[in-house]
């Protein structure tokens, strides 16, 4: 649910540890976060942005519980209900939707029909069909309950509770990885602004905007270099040799994301962007959505590793786990998968 949808007093305001513009960075930024109630009622709020509270050094925005609903009130515009997840008690709310009659003003036909009093009996009528009562969930062994307690721990343990950090960018050109890092966030903002699905990585190398980025990081590696005196320029065969270089590193660094990835490994074969490979997605969901019905995996769901088994097989041999892990996160963003526990996933 939205945070926003919750009734939460937060607690002191959070000095934020970054600024705003850094947010998106955090993974969990933007997704359902899975905490305790308790938690949620903790949160800290921010100051500069409404609607963004922090659990720790983390960007919250919303959130997903999962308890038992131990109170229901109606009231004209909203369903409330307390939530109990054991940790604490939260209130969310449930919007009604707009009535018509609230855009109607009070008239009469010409034929004595009143237009008020017949939406009135519709309304009436509509909100008879619409109660609603507690929902009780047909689940004896409490399947549900225990898997959510082993994930949690899991999450809180290997992300929740990890500071958030980021590689902030160095005037040091000596710094190990950071011109590599430099042009592996340019290449990744070039793909998506232009909606690129597949490149080779000659053809980045043509990119004026992208060769200027690696040119400035190059000349400085040339220049510090320890063959390099400090009354000669940097020679072009070396500058061109190292801007190369940085190419094929920033590249296998976003390999290594799951940003993008190959069928056929090698540096002179295509490489297909993971976001836009909708074949991929297709093929990922369709085998979640098969294999999570099997009787080994109906209670927990399918194994992140059998997953990437069947789409090497279905799909293509070279698909890298980090990029079956990307598309797996963007379903489960989409709300067409669900992961149950320690990277099992099902059908939501």
């Amino acid at each position: 649910m939205d945070i926003g949808t919750s009734v939460i007093t937060p607690s002191e305001s959070a000095e934020d540890t970054l600024p705003s513009m850094f947010w998106g960075l955090d993974p969990i930024y933007g997704v359902f976060a899975k905490l305790y109630i308790k938690d949620i009622l903790e949160l800290k709020k921010s100051q500069p942005v409404p609607g963004v509270f922090f659990y720790k050094t983390h960007p919250i925005t919303k959130v997903d519980i999962l308890g038992t609903i131990v109170q229901k009130r109606e009231r004209e515009r909203f369903f409330s209900f307390g939530v109990d997840d054991g940790t604490g008690v939260i209130s969310c709310l449930w919007w009604k939707k707009q009535r018509a009659m609230e855009n109607v003003r009070l008239a009469s036909s010409p034929f004595g029909l009143n237009v008020l009093e017949q939406l009135n009996r519709i309304n009436q009528l509509e909100n008879s069909n619409s109660q609603l009562e507690l929902a009780k969930v047909v689940d004896p062994v409490f399947t549900a309950q225990i898997a959510r307690m082993l994930e949690l721990p899991y999450l809180y343990r290997n992300f929740y509770d990890k500071t958030f950090q980021i590689q902030m960018d160095s005037s040091d050109p000596n710094q190990q990885g950071e011109p590599t890092l430099s042009l592996q966030r340019k290449i990744k903002q070039f793909l998506t602004q232009n909606g690129v699905k597949n490149f080779y990585q000659q053809e980045l190398e043509a990119i004026d905007s992208l060769v200027c980025i690696a040119e400035q990081n190059c000349v400085s590696l040339c220049l510090h270099h320890p063959s390099q005196t400090s009354q000669d320029p940097p020679s072009s065969a070396c500058v061109s040799k190292q801007i190369h270089e940085l190419f094929q590193q920033a590249v296998c660094a976003l390999q290594e994301e799951g940003i993008i990835f190959q069928k056929v490994a090698a540096h002179t074969e295509l490489y297909l962007v993971t976001d836009a490979e909708k074949e991929l997605h297709k093929v990922t969901r369709k085998i979640v959505q098969d294999d999570s019905t099997r009787p080994k995996y109906v209670d927990k769901g399918c194994p992140f590793h059998h997953i990437v088994s069947c789409v090497r097989h279905s799909y293509s041999a070279g698909v890298s786990e980090a990029a079956v892990q990307r598309v797996l996160d963007r379903l489960e963003c989409d709300s067409e998968i669900v992961s149950t526990m320690d990277r099992h996933y099902t059908v939501s």
